[in-house]
């Protein structure tokens, strides 16, 4: 499978590539990023992005890239300390995402495709939060900002599934805190509360996007399972 990354450089995102450029069923990267994600391999292209290119995918160069993906597993967003401008954070938290969303399924579908259009659908898997708030009129006693902004693009994401049956699925990661796999006493503070390592993430959004998924909702204990197994 073809295989998009989103946010390769990045704290998980790191961890997704570089499980994907060893996985078998994987014959082909493309990451989306902002600089080079510092890696020669001959199963991944690298499209170096701007802020326009995240939200149109205008770009032939990047539009020729997309076709044949099968799936995304989406890691790009903001840490709530990265969060200072309400509109940037919005552009890149539910903005990127609905955009990458729409222009994904339809270069999974295009008749230039490599394949041909497919039968099977194109899977995102985006990694959200356990706190994240789908309802947005609901009161947050603390970090409400955030948690509403990704319970707005799990919103974003279902609805769009909903409305392309057949043609696009989404699978919504919950986990809790995600420590390092190197044991750090930071990693020994997070695993005391619900969290899963950021190895056993990867592989569950890994496994998720080759193969689906019963549930389009994965809580952190569903995340851990997934990722303990072999």
């Amino acid at each position: 499978m073809k295989v998009i990354i989103a946010g390769a450089t990045g704290y998980i995102g790191q961890e997704l590539l570089a499980q994907c450029l060893a996985h078998p069923s994987i014959t082909s990267i493309v990451a989306l990023s902002r600089r080079d994600v510092g890696i020669v391999n001959p199963k991944l292209r690298v499209c170096l992005m701007k802020d326009a290119d995240y939200l149109s995918y205008a770009d032939p160069a990047v539009a020729e890239e997309l076709k044949g993906a099968g799936a995304c597993l989406w890691a790009l967003g903001l840490r709530p300390s990265q969060a200072l401008d309400e509109q940037h954070t919005r552009r890149v938290c539910v903005d990127y995402t609905a955009a990458a969303a729409a222009a994904f399924q339809r270069a999974h579908t295009t008749e230039g495709s490599p394949t041909g259009p497919s039968v099977v659908p194109f899977r995102f898997v985006y990694v959200s939060g356990a706190l994240a708030e789908r309802d947005q009129s609901r009161s947050l006693w603390f970090a409400g900002g955030m948690r509403r902004l990704r319970g707005e693009t799990e919103n974003v994401l279902l609805r769009h599934a909903e409305a392309n049956p057949g043609l696009f699925e989404a699978f919504i990661m919950q986990p809790g805190l995600v420590p390092s796999k190197e044991g750090t006493l930071r990693d020994r503070l997070w695993s005391l509360v619900p969290s899963v390592r950021k190895d056993y993430l990867a592989k569950a959004m890994i496994e998720i996007a080759l193969r689906g998924n019963a549930e389009t909702t994965v809580s952190n204990l569903a995340i851990n399972e997934m990722g303990r197994v072999g």
